[in-house]
């Protein structure tokens, strides 16, 4: 399974990447990663049409994209467009940040959770 890492680098640029989650196989149930310990679950619903100047994460934390598409990007230039099922592990918590757009008509879902260190 693979997830999308952003991070800041040590001159503050904001950068993406794909990285893959280790997964163990449990046979008849399928692969599994090890546990990851988080604090608490939070939902949001933001309008169609919103965006979000450049800020960076409060915490580091895992987020889910549940429904709509969203045009994300760094501070490096790179865009990605996220849709349904995306998973991020969000580590830009210094620099120049991430910005969003969300590019459909539709309310748009994300779960948060924030990651115990």
């Amino acid at each position: 399974m693979k997830m999308l890492r952003i991070y800041s680098d040590a001159d503050g640029e904001t950068h993406l990447e794909d990285v893959e989650v280790p997964m163990e196989d449990r046979g008849e149930t399928g692969l599994s990663s090890q546990e990851w310990t988080v604090e608490c679950v939070t939902f949001r619903e933001i309008p169609p049409g919103a965006s979000s100047e450049f800020h960076v994460a409060p915490r580091r934390q895992l987020a889910i994209n549940l429904s709509g598409e969203t045009e994300l990007q760094v501070s490096d230039g790179t865009v990605r467009r996220i849709g349904p099922g995306q998973v991020f592990l969000v580590e830009d918590l210094t620099g120049k940040g991430h910005a969003n757009r969300w590019l459909d008509d539709k309310v748009h879902a994300i779960a948060f959770m924030p990651l115990k260190a």
